[in-house]
């Protein structure tokens, strides 16, 4: 079990640590996907810089909420880090998203399903702000 930031014992598991940045060129350029789904929850994802790589018409859905938290994010502080990544993809070929799902290991996240759909609401909310 690893332990959160704010005193709270997370439970997902993640493959790998570091930003977007080294992986960029040939993820994010030459891949032939429609869209990627990024995880942008908290520091160890790195800046959205590497963004600027994404080619073509490719989406990027950012994964701005947690999943591994009960704690609900700071609305503004979300839409300002949307914005951030405006500057290097264009809003229209952006979207938001929990960082992953609400039960990403096998024990499952420590969410009520309360606080689960909570974070749905939130992403909604910001979603309808931004996108319109």
């Amino acid at each position: 079990m690893k332990s959160g930031h704010v005193g709270i014992p997370l439970y997902g598991t993640y493959a790998s640590s570091g930003s977007y940045d080294a992986v960029a060129e040939v993820l994010f350029a030459k891949e032939n996907v429609q869209s990627y789904y990024l995880e942008y929850d908290d520091e160890r994802s790195g800046g959205f810089a590497p963004l600027a790589k994404v080619s073509g018409n490719k989406k990027v859905v950012l994964g701005l909420v947690t999943t591994k938290s009960p704690v609900l994010e700071n609305k503004d502080r979300v839409i300002s880090r949307i914005h951030e990544a405006e500057r290097y993809i264009p809003l229209s070929r952006l979207s938001l998203s929990p960082q992953c799902g609400f039960a990403s290991c096998e024990i499952g996240n420590k969410l009520t399903e309360e606080e689960q759909w909570a974070k749905v609401a939130l992403v909604k909310e910001i979603a309808e702000e931004v996108w319109g």
